[in-house]
């Protein structure tokens, strides 16, 4: 003992207290206590957390550091455990002490979960020395203290102080967990068989966001990426299908947790579109699921997000797509009635699929599949001939200024587009179009309608798609015959009529007689 003392009053203060933590002279072979000091071991804790944070300390733990701490660990929980049993007799003194040792108790689990960083050896060496093991015991034990807790705080409201406490013992200890997972095939199948299902579900319905969003990370690097043994299981059982329920719902915004968000986009690109889509079905998180992919789709994939889930796992499979327009196909007869009126969109499902299928469609190269879908084309474009059937587009449609919050809106818009796309350089298609008579019902869509916004812009690129390198469709267009002009409202309100000069439409000013109004007022 004493040759120890000489060695420590030699070192640096924060190596010496490492030293002592390291040799066991807090809790070991060498205490001098038969019991911790947890209140001058909280103090020395809080100082370790910064140390531990420096590369050249990281590399100053071992074996027989993480032994000491996994004691220390041992030591806590028993001391809490004793005390939270007699939650009604507790003196004062037992009060400060319980809050004192989870105070601890949390410095400890952050200095481990710092001494890990970037150090594959102290990650090795926790596993080895189950130190792993006490920390998913103590997100276990610390969740049942807080739970107690929170069940007495009315008996015992210094009970109500403690749930917080053990909130951030469980916070870093799951991030420990998590940083251990990161492609540690080992340790996700250790941390799948002690956690999975009970106390991933626990834990995804705690009160605390952070919780839940940790406990999403490691559900992520476990089962996100195609080659997991645990991805299939998780769709296969019900526990792990209300997991994954849960999880979609702490990505449904505006309160959506990041890692909730990412778990969901990682089980997309493992190719669990469909099953995911089947556990949403019917309810309100089929739209946030819709949002997700949408989101995914249309954002640029950051590094970050390329190097956890792989160059080609960050991609979302073309077979996303294909699913969902079989969605299409089969509500056809749903999507007429909603777009004459007839029916709503509940949820908005099918007007998201359909601006979905619009973006993926437009973006070259990346979903061939879906843009060269000739059945899924037919069923589009026979869709709108439907719709201009049974409820035409007209010119000098009445009330069309006005926009009423209805299932119609936008259905017809959406479907042009998707024509546009797929017939973007596509001679079949162009073909299919003009044969289906889809040339005339898409040039009687170029007009005005506020409950289509950008229909006639759509409507021309159509035109423009339809008729590129294909004499046939420019046929159509050369042998149309002028009919006369039908003027716009909203033109010769501002003064402005359309005229025919010289076979072409021209553009001409015109002065509207004054109304009694501009009489009376001369000056205006």
């Amino acid at each position: 003992r004493i040759q120890i003392l000489f060695e420590l009053s030699m070192m640096e203060p924060m190596e010496r207290e490492f030293d002592r933590i390291r040799r066991g002279i807090w809790a070991g072979p060498h205490a001098t206590k038969p019991y911790v000091e947890w209140n001058d071991l909280s103090r020395v804790l809080t100082d370790l957390v910064k140390w531990a944070r420096e590369e050249n300390n990281r590399h100053k733990f071992d074996e027989i550091t993480y032994n000491s701490f996994k004691l220390l660990l041992e030591k806590a929980k028993d001391d809490i455990q004793k005390r939270i049993k007699m939650l009604g007799t507790l003196t004062q003194q037992d009060v400060d002490i319980v809050t004192v040792t989870i105070i601890a108790t949390a410095n400890m689990v952050r200095v481990l979960r710092n001494s890990v960083a970037d150090v594959p050896r102290n990650q090795f060496l926790q596993v080895k020395t189950g130190l792993l093991d006490s920390i998913m015991e103590s997100v276990s034990f610390y969740h049942t203290v807080s739970e107690t807790c929170r069940r007495e705080k009315h008996r015992h409201p210094y009970a109500l102080t403690y749930s917080p406490l053990c909130y951030e013992v469980m916070r870093a200890s799951l991030q420990v967990i998590c940083n251990l997972c990161v492609g540690n095939h080992a340790v996700q199948g250790a941390v799948w068989h002690r956690l999975y299902p009970v106390m991933f579900t626990k834990l995804l319905n705690s009160s605390d966001r952070t919780v839940k969003n940790y406990v999403c990370s490691i559900l992520f690097h476990c089962v996100a990426w195609s080659a997991s043994t645990h991805l299939e299981k998780i769709f296969i059982t019900n526990a792990g299908k209300e997991i994954v329920k849960l999880c979609v719902g702490l990505a449904e915004q505006p309160n959506s947790l990041e890692w909730a968000q990412i778990l969901i986009e990682g089980l997309i690109c493992a190719d669990k579109f469909i099953e995911l889509h089947q556990l949403c079905d019917k309810t309100t998180l089929v739209c946030t699921l819709l949002e997700i992919l949408s989101e995914k789709i249309n954002t640029t994939v950051s590094p970050t997000k390329k190097k956890m889930f792989g160059e080609i796992e960050s991609a979302v499979p073309v077979t996303t797509f294909l699913f969902l327009a079989k969605i299409i196909s089969q509500k056809k007869n749903q999507l007429v009635k909603m777009a004459i009126g007839q029916e709503e969109d509940e949820g908005g499902e099918v007007l998201r699929i359909l601006h979905l299928l619009g973006d993926a469609t437009g973006m070259d190269n990346r979903f061939e599949r879906l843009r060269n879908n000739t059945p899924f084309l037919e069923c589009i474009m026979n869709t709108l001939n439907t719709i201009n059937c049974k409820k035409p587009i007209k010119f000098d449609m009445p009330g069309k200024d006005k926009v009423v919050p209805d299932g119609t809106f936008m259905i017809r818009r959406e479907l042009i587009r998707l024509i546009t796309n797929m017939c973007a350089g596509n001679k079949h298609h162009q073909d299919k179009v003009r044969i289906m008579g889809g040339v005339e019902t898409i040039l009687c869509h170029c007009v005005v309608d506020k409950q289509n916004p950008f229909m006639p812009q759509w409507g021309i690129m159509a035109v423009r798609m339809l008729t590129e390198h294909n004499n046939e469709n420019q046929n159509i267009i050369r042998n149309l015959r002028n009919e006369g002009v039908i003027q716009d409202d909203e033109l010769q309100k501002l003064g402005i009529e359309v005229k025919i000069s010289g076979g072409k439409p021209r553009a001409a000013v015109i002065h509207p007689e004054p109304t009694n109004s501009d009489n009376n007022n001369p000056e205006e």
